[in-house]
């Protein structure tokens, strides 16, 4: 028995910090990022169908052949020994290659639309175990709520209780691949950080983005910076908006954020950005959770 359709949002994440820890004998990096969704997302609708089939939208240069989510959707089929015959109409909004997450949330939520697609009622333990065959941090995309990532990724500690957050992203149109910027950052002279222990809660963005600034960053920032110098100008211009609390790069880039008090000024801000940039993909946003 199965659902006629279903359709899901997939958020887009961004890190608030990023931290390379050390690295394993088998060449990953380990990390230690807080992450948190936003109210920029793809849309995954599943319909039933004669044979497998998806249909990408609004995204002609990502791949149908090998996409993720085709490995998430024969992931659980598999597993649950069923044939899927079914159309998934994949909406695309978070670019790619932008350090967002954008293909591990169409494989997270892939994998929980199927689920109730299918009434298989699976054990959120069993979908976490998919999403660790599917990527590091295909887990944590999983999660509705912030969360701490460690390890490769794979290990979720809870988030400190946060504060709605807004904020400014820039996306200057030309990607950062993630193997490109690891491989730079190994090659570099830079030493690990350690792991953040983080208040048990925030009262306010400000006290928030001070205690941020104060004590982290993103370690991955001058290895983007080498493979795409565009995240240098997105950083610089981001630095110098009015008002801003807390400027940096999100995940392996090359998306920029720069976090506000409220909605408004972030609002305000986005326009001068769109005005003096037109060619970056700018979008105002907040935090869900």
């Amino acid at each position: 028995m199965t659902k006629n359709n279903i359709t899901i949002d997939a958020p887009a994440k961004i890190n608030l910090h990023l931290h390379i820890t050390g690295r394993r004998d088998d060449g990953y990096h380990m990390l230690d990022s807080l992450v948190v969704k936003t109210n920029i997302f793809d849309t995954i609708q599943i319909k039933d169908s004669s044979e497998y089939q998806l249909i990408i939208n609004y995204a002609p240069d990502c791949p149908v052949e090998d996409n993720i989510v085709t490995k998430a959707v024969n992931l659980i089929a598999t597993y649950f020994g069923i044939k899927p015959n079914i159309v998934i109409d994949l909406t695309k909004a978070i670019p790619m290659g932008a350090g967002l997450g954008g293909g591990s949330a169409d494989a997270a939520m892939t994998l929980r639309a199927l689920s109730n697609f299918w009434n298989l009622d699976t054990p959120n333990e069993l979908l976490e175990k998919f999403a660790t065959q599917l990527g590091s941090d295909v887990v944590a995309a999983l999660s509705e709520n912030p969360v701490i990532m460690r390890d490769t990724g794979n290990i979720l500690l809870p988030a400190p209780h946060l504060p709605t957050i807004y904020g400014v992203l820039v996306y200057p149109q030309t990607p950062c691949p993630t193997p490109q910027i690891y491989k730079s950052y190994a090659e570099s002279d830079h030493k690990f950080s350690n792991t953040i222990i983080f208040p048990k809660s925030f009262d306010s963005i400000k006290t928030l983005c001070d205690f941020l600034n104060a004590h982290t960053q993103n370690d991955l920032t001058d290895a983007a910076i080498t493979v795409n110098p565009m995240v240098d100008d997105v950083l610089k211009y981001l630095s110098n908006l009015q008002n801003g609390l807390l400027t940096r790069m999100s995940g392996s880039g090359s998306s920029c954020y720069t976090l506000f008090e409220n909605e408004d000024a972030s609002i305000k801000q986005s326009h001068q950005i769109q005005k003096e940039r037109p060619d970056w993909w700018v979008k105002v946003f907040k935090t869900k959770h």
